[in-house]
């Protein structure tokens, strides 16, 4: 059985790349325009709708 604190080792060690980049854009955003293909949205969301599984999602 895995813990909650295993589970969220193995996502910042499997979505490493996507996590770096969904950071990059938070910060990048106030600064630069920068345009997303539909391939990178889906798949960065498909990562932090992940994370919300593991870690609880909040309804903010």
């Amino acid at each position: 059985m895995i813990s909650g604190r295993e589970e969220v080792r193995e996502l910042l060690n499997r979505y490493s790349v996507e996590l770096g980049s969904l950071e990059d854009a938070y910060i990048s955003s106030r600064y630069v325009a920068r345009e997303y293909t539909r391939e990178e949205v889906e798949r960065l969301k498909r990562v932090v709708e992940e994370v919300e599984r593991v870690v609880g999602g909040s309804n903010c």
